[in-house]
């Protein structure tokens, strides 16, 4: 017989561990589920996030992406 893993779940941590986690407010742990930028499965009245989930959201970049600006507008003023 081989252990395939299949019989193990991933953990699932409770709202409450989120916040501990990302140490944010229940709140904000509530409004990412909301927007999908957290997956989440609703058991009964309560909602369990998978932990790599929530190593999939901590690791995402935060701000805007880097757009380089246009050297053309400059080149433009100087040449008048």
């Amino acid at each position: 017989m081989t252990n395939s893993g299949s019989n193990e779940s991933p953990a699932l941590l409770s709202v409450a561990q989120a916040v501990e986690l990302l140490g944010v407010t229940r709140q904000r742990v509530h409004d990412l589920i909301k927007k999908g930028q957290i997956v989440a499965r609703k058991l009964g009245r309560y909602y369990y996030i998978d932990a790599v989930e929530i190593e999939r959201y901590k690791n995402q970049p935060t701000g805007k992406p880097y757009q380089p600006r246009s050297t053309t507008a400059q080149q433009n003023s100087i040449d008048n």
